[in-house]
Parts: structure tokens; C-alpha cells; sequence
């Protein structure tokens, strides 16, 4: 028996939505693999970082996925609310990205990025070095700053990633001012399975229980990305106060807290 006419037609017309949105997808994937070439063969420093993509990202280089290039872009655009006229350190700044929105955007009267990977400062150091951005090669452990010597601390998806997270945070209680404002970051329960380079697993509790050990934890914020991803937990992007009602759905904490 023939189906309905009206029937074949929203089966057709189906289809061809189908079509269109695959051919879109295709067509921002090759836009992405154009912006990929010209980055690798424009300098060393592209190709260094496309190589390294799985753990290095510049969120101000289109060829990276858009909704994570925000995500982490969104922490410091919050953070430079926090840095104007102030002497500020990124630790684990990694290609540099954030230490000029903190200077640029967040209007901070100087900013020092420190990282431990030499090609990493190197990348930041050629792409984001200006008269009031500086970048060194430094663990996070170990800074070459003096005690009291900045006034906000930036370090985002860090304390995950070290040997010793007390040690880290201890350090970076050292480098800051009486009253000084550390903005930090960590992953909300991320099995160490899917995360090759971390070494531990957070949640809320054991996240500012760290914190409170050296700093008074003034807001926490639940960030999450808007991707697909499970751990964003279907989430809208963006940082919300993190409340007992929510705890469990961030993709990441972010702290802001005073040193003690």
C-alpha cells in the first residue's frame, strides 16, 4: 500500500535536514583543518603547539574546539575583574594566553607568567611577551619571587597535575600579600583514567579543604563548558556560585580566596 503523500514529503524533508547539518559540520571541520595548516606552516611555534594540543591550548588560536577555547578563556576574562592596578602571577600559565587577558583586559599593573615547560614559555614568551607581561620557566613549588610579592594569583588546573598539592598551594600563600586574592581551579571528579597527566581527583570538599589549609575561601563557582561532554553533565557554559543543589553538576570548581 502507498504511505500518504504528506508522510513521504516529512520523511524527505527529514532527510535532507539531515544532509544540510552533516554538510555543515564537514564544512566547519575542514574551516578548522584550513586554520590548523596555515598555523603549522606559518611558524615553529604553531606546529609546537598543534603537536602538543592534548595538553597545551591557546584559546586565542581558532583551531582549537570553539566551546573549549572558551571555557578556558572564561576563567581569566572572570579573573581580570580581580587584577586591575595589581602586581599579579599565573602559575602554570602554560602558553600565555590568560597573562595577557590579565593585562590587557583586567588592566593589572604587571603581569608574570611561570610555567615548567621550557618550550611552553617559549611559545608564550614570543606570542603574548609585552612591556608589562613576563614569562619564566619556574615550578610551581619552587617561584622565583619573594615572600609578599604580588597581589593576586591565578593558577587554573594545577593543583591536579603535581606531585605535592599542599606544597603548591603553600607556595603560592608565600609569593602572596597579607590579603591577597588567590583565584584557583581543579576538575570535579575526573577519573584519573581519562586524565593522563593529573595526579589526583578532586571534589568540593577535598578542593577547599586544600584551600583552607593557607587561604579564607570566600565563593566557590561551578564552570562548566556547554560541550556534549559527560563531565559538563548538560550544563549551559558559564560560572555559577556553587550551592549544595548544584555541587555535583560543575565540570570544574573555581575558587576565589584570601590569604590568611
Amino acid at each position: 500500500m502507498n504511505r500518504p503523500i504528506d508522510e513521504r514529503l516529512d520523511e524527505a524533508f527529514g532527510y535532507i535536514r539531515n544532509q544540510r547539518g552533516q554538510i555543515e559540520r564537514l564544512r566547519g571541520q575542514v574551516e578548522r583543518l584550513e586554520k590548523v595548516l596555515d598555523l603549522c606552516l606559518g611558524d615553529e611555534d604553531g606546529a609546537w603547539l598543534w603537536k602538543n594540543r592534548v595538553e597545551r591550548m591557546d584559546a586565542l588560536v581558532p583551531v582549537f574546539d570553539p566551546l573549549r577555547s572558551r571555557f578556558h578563556l572564561a576563567r581569566y576574562e572572570f579573573a581580570a575583574g580581580y587584577a586591575r592596578d595589581r602586581i599579579v602571577a599565573d602559575v602554570a600559565c602554560g602558553t600565555g594566553y590568560g597573562c595577557r587577558t590579565l593585562a590587557e583586559k583586567g588592566l593589572a599593573r604587571h603581569v608574570e607568567g611561570f610555567d615548567n615547560t621550557p618550550e611552553a614559555v617559549r611559545y608564550a614568551q614570543r606570542r603574548y611577551g609585552a612591556e608589562r607581561v613576563k614569562f619564566s620557566v619556574a615550578d610551581a613549588g619552587r617561584l622565583p619571587l619573594g615572600d609578599d610579592a604580588v597581589e593576586l594569583v591565578t593558577s587554573f588546573e594545577t593543583i591536579e597535575h603535581v606531585p605535592s598539592d599542599v606544597a603548591v598551594i603553600a607556595e603560592l600563600a608565600r609569593i602572596l600579600r597579607p590579603g591577597g586574592k588567590l583565584i584557583c581551579s581543579t576538575p570535579n571528579r575526573w577519573p584519573l583514567a581519562i586524565a593522563p597527566f593529573h595526579t589526583k581527583e578532586y571534589d568540593l570538599a577535598s578542593f577547599t579543604g586544600l584551600l583552607d589549609q593557607y587561604f579564607r575561601t570566600l565563593v566557590v563557582y561551578n564552570q562548566n563548558s556547554g560541550t556534549a561532554w559527560e563531565y559538563n553533565h548538560d550544563q549551559p557554559a558559564g560560572l555559577v556560585p556553587t550551592t549544595d543543589a548544584n555541587r555535583d553538576l560543575a565540570e570544574c570548581y573555581v575558587a576565589v580566596c584570601e590569604r590568611l
